[in-house]
């Protein structure tokens, strides 16, 4: 698929215009890096759009400022037709900005399930959490191997440095 027409589909796939097969296409690891340039690309374009925009309006009040009163009524008119345009164009820039996020965090976590691992990640975060909660609030005491599971809630990993004493010495008790 050539480039333009590969730009045409991420802009309907945005749209929700893509057929399943479409956006299965898409979602093919070889077409990841692709897919976010052309979304980035689509980005830049808007934002493009928006500026021209208000450099056009600048201008023709500028011009029209000129003519006194009775150019007000087009002025107003004219600025209400130019914002008109810069909202839809700045509705679809929040889409294709939400799309490059997902598009970004799936190259980044390697799956295009990126909703389905953050909720995985957050239901074993609160499953860690519950564990210490309840051990603390039974006052259980806390064993090696606990302690480096809790420790994985800052981000540390701590398992390596658990020894085999300290592994056994709490399977025999």
């Amino acid at each position: 698929m050539n480039d333009d027409a590969f730009a045409r589909l991420v802009a309907e796939e945005i749209k929700n215009r893509a057929s399943a097969t479409q956006r299965e296409y898409l979602e093919l690891p070889e077409n990841w890096a692709r897919w976010q340039r052309a979304i980035q690309a689509l980005n830049d374009n808007l934002e493009k759009q928006i500026r021209t925009i208000h450099e056009q309006e600048q201008y023709q009040i500028s011009k029209y400022s000129e003519l006194g009163d009775d150019a007000r009524v087009m002025i107003a008119e004219m600025s209400a037709n130019f914002e008109e345009r810069r909202r839809k164009i700045e509705r679809f820039r929040y889409h294709v900005a939400n799309r490059l996020d997902e598009v970004t965090r799936m190259i980044a976590v390697g799956s295009e399930h990126v909703e389905e691992r953050l909720k995985t990640v957050e239901f074993l975060r609160r499953c860690i959490e519950k564990h210490r909660e309840v051990t603390e609030k039974y006052d259980i005491e806390a064993t090696p191997i606990d302690l480096a599971l809790w420790s994985a809630l800052d981000g540390k990993w701590s398992f390596d440095s658990l020894s085999e004493e300290d592994i056994l010495s709490f399977s025999q008790d």
